[in-house]
């Protein structure tokens, strides 16, 4: 070929004229442009952009996206999850629908260094996956895991793959067997149904993220379950290549052991480089991450010399994985679980790769593993028969093994059937391991296509299902009496007070010295600090009163809740009994950890902090969450008790209890009362508080010119006036209540009423009262900006009232019955 100046910037990498091959060193990864170079004389030296090796891996990663987004629009609709939406997406780009030496299937699978750029960048995201779920798994969760957990995860892997054995082998040894030939390889059926056997953590808590599960109780459950049975996959599956290329190169048992292991590349020399890389990610990697955290100053992000220092020695434990024949993300994800997660290095890890390698790469992967299948070698009726079979019993023995131990220790029958399903679950590491598997002829094609396909088909059924049998919101259901309207006379006021921010310590503990604590009507409060879930994959929920020294590692940023907390309680000892909690999870399953733990306390008042954070002056919004508003009002959806939300504003000159007493003033509370559930339950607090001394409460009730003049005949009506009775004749016991009623007729008036007084209180007590018509608010829920504060709560709390007090919105619990 002719030299030239434009050669390496031009020509092609490799193209071809007739029997003529020309090469181009280096190699040009990347187009000079879209239209065709006129600088170059020869126009067979000119070729489209897409065949560039950059380009044309950027069409097909677009092309991917584009096809799973699609399908998932659709397919999540019937319950099904992203994971089924990559596998079509794979499928529809396979042998079976772009046949071979068409155009299409020589886009997306050539002869040339594009087919290898594609399968390098499937395995590096394969590889990645594996590590960031190292990463976020806890190895504590091992140990401290219960009985239950053990034995279900244990019972569902060894057992099943026991009893699969003695089926295969001794029931149905003709199994993949016509006319006495075999037709299936004999460590083909046990990689088949060992693989069938086991539950993948990944695969398990992907599931029960996209179902929003993994707060509930059974998706802890299957969480514990799936490590167990982790560790078991691990090692099966290691000891599994092992035995393979043992069988493979005819190695003899006995003193040739010696021999392997010092001269040649041969299965015991690299199984014994595994142990030695356990011991290094164990006794060296491990103490150099806890040295990178602790100089890591508190608060500050983790170096990143550090993340990309350990970005490649995953690359490197990869290639070592591959060396010694075992799976490629074998050594990425023990280093993954030598890194201590959680913040700040965990979580430093997660924040920066797993929008990547979650969005984009790990469906490339799926994608393009799928694209082996080939439907045309599936002609043999025996092997569809034998593989079917083999598939089939392996799910039921595993179902079986998991469902049983369940319900021997009590579980429901439709939780145990949901358990059962959530571990027989079928995804990304099944798929892998079978690609693993068809790449290094362990497995025929015909094989690999059926076992795809059951993968879609499994992945496509369960998700839909467990939706459908199983509802984490139905224990939260109130069938019993949970709110301060019918708490006995000087009961326990149980009250979970939940913390989102720091700010929220001070306020909160200003209003539930409010609620006048003593030891004649003591208040339980259950404090529960709630952070995002960043840097592992389960869920974590704590006890301050039963941590560790690990655990108070590890909470750091609760310990202002709990010191703040733990001063509260010692002011007011033999009064107020304090419980410290602090919850890790997502923010679409926070509400789970809410409403588990007041139920399981059975409060009776759960009290939210308002997603809105007002200035010092209550003048103007500083910060406002749209996260902890959905969280709010999934609460007051589910809560398995009476609610109240506390949009808080310091009011200058009197912001607590305590320094309207250094001012000689009193604390003012203005109780609105418009009648309904919610605010008879309102009232209940508002009669609690004005036993207080240092607190003036007011009673506003709003009556109407119909009601003054007609006779009472509804029975709300009745249960209002009852209520009220008490109040009127200020005859409560220990407390001193002003009442007054107020004529309104419409909403305007009401809304004239509220501007009147509205910067006469420092806290004003409201029901939420949704859905509820009233002549007082009729034509306001148009103007309503927060539907969860009720017409009148969202009329105090809007920026344009100018109200500088802060206002508590109480929901009563919603009872089932």
């Amino acid at each position: 070929m002719e030299s030239g100046d434009d050669r390496n910037l031009y020509l092609r990498d490799t193209w071809r004229d007739e029997n003529m091959i020309c090469g181009v060193l280096p190699i040009n990864p990347s187009s000079s442009g879209i239209w065709p170079s006129p600088k170059l004389p020869d126009a067979k030296a000119n070729i489209d952009f897409w065949n560039y090796m950059f380009p044309h891996v950027q069409i097909i990663f677009l092309i991917v996206t584009i096809l799973w987004q699609f399908f998932h629009f659709f397919l999540r609709r019937l319950g099904m999850i992203r994971f089924t939406s990559h596998m079509l997406t794979g499928i529809l780009l396979s042998k079976s629908f772009l046949k071979e030496n068409t155009p299409a299937r020589n886009f997306f699978s050539t002869e040339d260094y594009k087919e290898t750029m594609v399968g390098l960048l499937g395995a590096c995201s394969y590889m990645m996956f594996w590590f960031l779920m190292g990463v976020k798994m806890d190895l504590s969760l091992v140990r401290n895991t219960g009985r239950k957990a053990i034995t279900i995860g244990l019972t569902s892997v060894l057992v099943s793959i026991t009893v699969c054995s003695f089926i295969f082998f001794v029931i149905l040894k003709d199994i993949g067997t016509e006319k006495g030939e075999a037709v299936l390889d004999s460590f083909e059926i046990i990689f088949i149904y060992v693989i069938q056997c086991l539950s993948s953590f990944p695969v398990i808590g992907n599931l029960l993220f996209e179902l929003r599960l993994q707060n509930s109780e059974l998706g802890r459950l299957a969480m514990s379950s799936a490590v167990i049975s982790d560790f078991s996959t691990s090692i099966l599956s290691a000891v599994l290549v092992f035995i393979k290329e043992l069988r493979d190169e005819k190695t003899r048992l006995g003193a040739v052991f010696i021999g392997d292991v010092i001269v040649g590349n041969r299965p015991l020399k690299r199984a014994g480089i595994v142990v030695v890389f356990v011991c290094f990610a164990i006794y060296i990697f491990r103490p150099l991450m806890f040295s990178i955290v602790n100089r890591t100053p508190s608060g500050r992000p983790v170096k990143k010399y550090y993340i990309y220092s350990i970005i490649i020695l995953v690359f490197g434990s990869a290639v070592l994985a591959d060396w010694c024949k075992q799976s490629i993300f074998i050594g990425p994800f023990i280093l993954g679980l030598a890194v201590p997660h959680g913040p700040p290095l965990g979580s430093a890890i997660i924040q920066k790769f797993e929008p990547a390698i979650f969005g984009t790469f790990l469906p490339f992967f799926v994608a393009t593993s799928a694209t082996e299948l080939d439907t045309s070698k599936i002609q043999s009726w025996v092997e569809i028969k034998s593989i079917f079979l083999i598939l089939c019993i392996s799910f039921v023995v595993k179902f079986a093994f998991t469902t049983l131990p369940a319900l021997l220790y009590g579980m429901p029958a439709n939780d145990s059937l949901a358990l059962s399903l959530i571990m027989s679950f079928k995804g990304i590491f099944e798929l892998g391991a079978f690609a693993f598997g068809f790449q290094r002829g362990s497995i025929k094609p015909v094989t690999f296509t059926i076992l795809s396909l059951y993968i879609l088909l499994n992945s496509a059924i369960i998700p839909p299902i467990l939706r459908r049998i199983y509802d984490p919101s139905r224990v939260y259901a109130g069938y019993e009496k949970r709110n301060m309207l019918h708490m006995k006379q000087n009961a326990e006021l149980r009250i979970l007070s939940c913390i989102y921010r720091t700010d929220d310590i001070r306020p909160m503990i200003n209003l539930l010295e409010a609620t006048c604590p003593s030891r004649e009507n003591p208040v339980a409060t259950y404090v529960l600090h709630l952070m995002e879930l960043i840097g592992q994959a389960h869920p974590v929920f704590v006890s301050h009163r039963l941590q560790t020294r690990k655990s108070e590692e590890m909470f750091y940023n609760s310990e202002n809740v709990v010191v703040s907390f733990e001063q509260f309680r010692k002011e007011f000892f033999g009064s107020v009994f304090v419980s410290t909690y602090t919850a890790l999870s997502v923010p679409q399953t926070m509400h789970g950890d809410i409403c588990m733990l007041a139920l399981n306390n059975t409060t009776s008042l759960i009290i939210l902090p308002f997603h809105q954070t007002w200035s010092a002056d209550g003048s103007a919004i500083v910060s406002d969450s749209k996260m902890i508003r959905k969280l709010n009002k999934s609460v007051l959806e589910l809560s398995p008790c009476s609610v109240g939300i506390f949009v808080y504003r310091s009011n200058s000159g009197r912001r607590t209890i305590r320094e309207t007493a250094t001012n000689f003033s009193s604390y003012q509370v203005c109780m609105l009362f418009l009648g309904g559930k919610d605010d008879r339950e309102a009232l209940t607090l508002a009669k609690r508080m004005a036993r207080d001394s240092r607190i003036n409460i007011t009673v506003v009730s709003l009556i109407s010119s119909d009601q003054k003049s007609t006779q009472v005949g509804d029975w709300d009506r009745m249960l209002d006036l009852e209520l009220l009775r008490d109040v009127k004749g200020n005859v409560l016991a220990g407390a001193d209540i002003f009442y007054t009623e107020e004529v309104v007729n419409d909403a305007s008036q009401t809304s004239e009423l509220l501007k009147s007084i509205a910067n006469e209180y420092d806290l004003f007590i409201v029901g939420r009262e949704k859905g509820r018509k009233s002549v007082f608010t009729k034509g306001l829920e148009e103007w309503s900006e927060f539907e969860e504060l009720g017409i009148v709560g969202d009329l105090l709390a809007s920026k344009d009232f100018h109200c500088k007090a802060s206002v508590l919105v109480v929901q009563q619990q919603q009872q089932m019955i």
